[in-house]
This record gives structure tokens, sequence and C-alpha cells, in this order.
């Protein structure tokens, strides 16, 4: 199959990468420097523990080049993904998002129609330089159909990744959608407070307090929204978190904390606290704006997430990038 990945940083290029081991002719569409290494050296993608490979694969810098894709990946931040779509002249048989946010899908169904599905990711990514990425942990990869989808798009999308990836295919995608945005609200806004790799939201006794009680708030919106948390392979169980007593979930949280520094897992960043700290602007409206404007549509208090959505979005206002 042709694969275009739009908004190829690093987790759209690390995506990008297996599809093209996974023998499909791939076009990773991003930053100008970012191609122009790719084309002249390969892909390079390191895991941590140190290993490295090259992968030959397609890029550019203009989205045009990716017109006749049969499956488009959107990998691009929120606040760039109009843009990119817009522009976007392509008809795939398949489109699907590894974005934040709960409805992160809604601008594809917008754009593709039946061809576009629900898709989130377990899966850490860093961009080390342009032409350089990191796979810093690996999960599954979620897919599945939204109310409006063709019944073959989600099963394109996982033969379009190969046997390498961990793709699970969910009829309840939507709920898997929120499950990960209510984590993602506490771990991102988390992160970005502290300014330290993700293991010390769980190491440190005051993180997590804050961590739950942000998670608690944006658990209470999903749930005024229609949704139903769910478990999913790994450490962080929305459901089972938030249905437990808060000692409960403090102390499966401190655990979290205790897996992550046992397994070397010290170092990773996630992705919003990246791009603050590389000067880019971050997706404050995707994982805590529509969260808030949500809570306000059905008259919920969420002072804590409100808060943390203030002060994240005063951080993204001095970013000039």
């Amino acid at each position: 199959m042709r694969v275009a990945v739009l908004g190829a940083g690093a987790l759209g290029s690390l995506y990008g990468a297996w599809s093209a081991e996974a023998g499909h002719d791939v076009v990773l569409v991003g930053r100008q420097r970012h191609v122009d290494v790719i084309g002249r050296h390969g892909l390079q993608v390191g895991d941590r523990r140190g290993g490295s490979r090259t992968v030959a694969i397609g890029a550019s810098a203009l989205v045009e080049s990716a017109a006749d894709a049969d499956v488009v990946l959107v990998a691009s931040k929120a606040q760039d993904t109009a843009a990119l779509l817009d522009a976007y002249r392509g008809e795939p048989r398949a489109a699907w998002s590894v974005q934040n946010g709960a409805r992160q899908a809604d601008p594809l169904v917008a754009r593709f129609g039946a061809a576009a599905i629900g898709g989130t990711s377990m899966v850490g990514a860093r961009l080390d330089r342009p032409g350089v990425v990191t796979n810093t942990f690996t999960g599954a990869t979620y897919v599945g159909p939204l109310p409006t989808s063709d019944t073959a798009a989600a099963t394109t999308v996982r033969l379009s990744l190969g046997h390498a990836v961990d793709v699970v295919e969910r009829d309840d995608i939507v709920d898997v959608l929120w499950s990960k945005a209510v984590l993602a609200a506490g771990a991102m806004g988390l992160s970005v407070l502290l300014r330290l790799p993700y293991h010390h939201v769980f190491v440190e006794p005051g993180a997590r307090n804050v961590f739950y009680d942000v998670v608690r708030e944006a658990a209470d919106v999903a749930t005024a929204e229609g949704a139903s948390l769910v478990d999913l392979p790994g450490p962080l169980q929305a459901g089972s978190l938030m249905s437990a007593g808060r000692g409960i979930a403090l102390a499966r949280l401190a655990e979290v904390g205790r897996h992550m520094v046992a397994a070397g897992q010290t170092s990773v960043r996630v992705s919003m606290l990246q791009s603050l700290e590389s000067g880019r602007r971050m997706e404050v409206d995707a994982v805590f704006g529509d969260l808030v404007a949500s809570a306000d549509r059905h008259g919920l208090a969420v002072p804590l997430l409100r808060a943390v959505t203030d002060i994240v979005r005063t951080l993204d206002e001095t970013v000039t990038a």
C-alpha cells in the first residue's frame, strides 16, 4: 500500500518506519530540515537500549506529494491539523490519527468521511534531531470503527503497519479515546508543570496526588459525555483507577513510578513537555481546553483541571517558534 504520514515528527516518523519495514511505500510529510536529512541519509530509528537502524523511506515537505495514498496517518500537533487537511487532496481508503484528545478523529471524519476511523497510540517517541528518532517505549496501538466508518477501514490500517506493531482493533474505540484523554490530562499537565521526566509524576507523593485529582475531574467530564472508561494493558488503567478508592488508586500510582524506575524508564519526556522545551506550541486545546469546555457545557466544577489548563496555556503563550 501507499502510506502517507502527515505531520511526521517523532511519533509519525516511527510509525512510518514500521510501515516501510513492512514493505509498504511510505512518504513522510514533515518539516523541511527533517525531510532533507531523511532524503540524504535515510531515517535513523533508535531504541532506549541504544540500538539503531537506518530505514529507507520517502520524505517531503509538500503535502501534495502524498495525494495518492491508500492510508493516511495524521500525526501532527492538533493545532496544525486543519492546515494539513485543507492542503491534502487525496481520497484514501483509510485515515487515522495518533494525536492527543478524545475528539481527534472529528476533523478526519469531516474531511475523509467513511474512510476515517478512531485510533490512539501507547507508543513513545522522541525526535533527537532532524532525521533521527528514538522509540522511548512501546505499547499497543488501538484502532476501531467510528459510527461513520467503512467496515474495512480499521483492518486496512492494521495491515499497513505490519506484524512488528501490536495493533488491536476495538469496537469501543470512542471509549478508548476518552480513557486515554482522561489519563493524558494528568500525565501531560503534571509533566509540563514539573518539567521533569515522566516517572516523577508517580514517584513524588505530591505530584501523585495532583495527578489523581486532575484525572478524577477529567473522568467526570468523560462520564458526562457518555463515555465508559476502560482498562487497557499497561501500568495505567483508567477504568480501574477511577473505580478504586483514592487510597488504593494512589498506591497503584506509586507502584507505576517504582516500576518505571526499575525498568530504567527514567528519561521519558511526554510529547507536550518536548514541545515546550524545544520552543514549539503545545496542544493545549486538544488535551485540556476541550475537557474544560465540555465541563462547562455540563455544569461540572473542575477547578484543578481549569487551573492546570490556565497555567499550561500561559506557558504556551510564551513560545514564539
